[in-house]
């Protein structure tokens, strides 16, 4: 590819792009100035999307994929990129996941693409992302998806802070309803996260991502899947790491169980832990209790997402509708909600891309979250960030330090101010009895003099 370096170079490349009619070009046909300028004023005008100019500027103009005209780059997954497209005639906008050039070439790609149409094609339900059209035969081939306008879970806490239980519980209320239509067809996402996960600007809870879904008893998924661990290791229930087609729907309640671990946290049950021991102790420990980082989480939240995070699937939950019950009573979205999801917000870093990791989402800070609340004197400072998930991405706002104090620790008096965070006020340490403090050294003093005089004493009369 080769960068335009004149403004006939720019128009020349536009017209091969095929976004732009020729009538609308007339328009800086004479304008002067930089290529990138003229490229700006092209963006102002609504003739080109940032994206467009972007990509033109770089020399490259291909924005058309099986007749949808590619506006902008949404993500990028282990499977491709989604981007977002619009239909040239009926002007509505959709969601298209391409399947990537090396994805492409491998075996069982297209197969899983199909498998993801499959499961999206028999559910209707307006909290998982709608899937309308399938093409395998296009070079690359592509889904054509429902298009949310909004933030994942995922980035959601990593740019603005962990959730208030109330819009923890709301949430969990709307995925595990979706997940219900998903159950009742014989669907298992396999796959539930905090990067699967959407909030659009008005509110809505949208479930994506089925590459992985499997049908109960399905024989060509149990074939393919017997010798794999299926999921994402930090959100898989403990029996999906043995075998990823011997389970049930609550091994997604497992994951949604996580999901909220994270929003109210700042990272999933076992962060903590290396790679090769966080399947151990998914299976042989309980996950960390929410109840004791966090003051403001109500104990019954606490004990149903507990019990969703039980490891094992018997003592869960039974379907993904009792798990909405069990969540209802504290849903509860605030009166700022999603608001304050969508407030300009500018990644850390010399540009957006190098802060975007696989899943389009913000890649991990090393902060902890800023609604976790240190419940006893015993916790005293802010977890090391090496200690963190390397596959989780943390709040960006830290948490106030307490300095630790010389003196013995004393009850404290713990107040959550309005951004969530504990403000710590340290009683006063009792004055020093300073004259029980000369009593002790005059008793001591008196006891080495006496004893002196004892051992001159006995000396003496040895000696006489």
């Amino acid at each position: 590819m080769t960068r335009p370096a004149t403004i006939p170079d720019v128009l020349e490349l536009v017209r091969r792009s095929k976004v732009v009619t020729e009538s609308r070009l007339a328009e800086v046909a004479t304008d002067s100035g930089s290529t990138d300028a003229v490229l700006d004023r092209m963006v102002e005008r609504g003739m080109l999307t940032r994206y467009q100019a972007n990509e033109l500027a770089a020399g490259r103009a291909d924005f058309w994929i099986g007749g949808y005209q590619i506006l902008d780059l949404l993500g990028r997954g282990g499977m491709g990129h989604v981007y977002l497209a619009e239909h040239p005639l009926l002007k509505k906008r959709m969601a298209l996941k391409v399947l990537a050039n090396r994805e492409y070439a491998e075996d069982g790609a297209k197969e899983r693409f199909q498998k993801e149409a499959r499961a999206a094609a028999v559910l209707d339900h307006p909290n998982i992302v709608r899937v309308f059209a399938l093409n395998i035969a296009h070079n690359p081939p592509f889904l054509v998806m429902e298009y949310v306008d909004g933030v994942s879970l995922q980035a959601a806490v990593a740019r603005y802070g962990t959730f208030t239980p109330g819009e923890a519980a709301a949430v969990g209320v709307e995925v595990a309803m979706g997940l219900q239509q998903a159950f009742e067809v014989g669907l298992i996402h396999r796959d539930i996260k905090p990067a699967n996960v959407l909030i659009d600007r008005k509110g809505g809870i949208k479930i994506l991502d089925l590459g992985i879904a499997r049908f109960v008893g399905d024989p060509i998924s149990r074939l393919s899947d017997s010798e794999t661990v299926i999921g994402t290791l930090d959100y898989l229930a403990p029996e999906q790491a043995v075998d990823s087609c011997k389970i049930d729907s609550r091994a997604d309640q497992y994951s949604l169980g996580a999901t909220l671990f994270f929003l109210l946290a700042g990272h999933p049950p076992f962060a903590d832990d290396e790679v090769d021991r966080k399947l151990v102790r998914k299976q042989q420990s309980n996950a960390p209790s929410l109840a004791a980082m966090r003051l403001d989480i109500p104990t019954g939240l606490a004990q149903v997402i507990n019990r969703m995070l039980e490891r094992s699937a018997s003592d869960r939950y039974a379907t993904p509708r009792d798990v909405a019950e069990a969540l209802k009573p504290w849903a509860e979205f605030g009166t700022n909600f999603p608001d304050r999801l969508f407030v300009p917000w500018r990644p850390r870093g010399n540009s957006a891309e190098s802060a975007l990791d696989v899943d389009g989402d913000p890649s991990p800070t090393p902060l902890p979250p800023t609604r976790r609340i240190l419940r006893s004197s015993t916790e005293r400072r802010v977890p090391p960030a090496q200690s963190m998930s390397d596959t989780t991405p943390m709040p960006v706002a830290s948490l106030k330090e307490i300095p630790l104090a010389e003196e013995p620790i004393l009850p404290e008096e713990w107040v959550l101010d309005e951004s969530g965070s504990p403000t710590v006020t340290l009683l006063p340490a009792p004055p020093r009895l300073w004259v029980s403090y000369l009593g002790r050294r005059f008793w001591r003093v008196v006891g080495i003099i006496a004893g002196g005089g004892l051992a001159t004493a006995l000396l003496a009369r040895w000696l006489g």
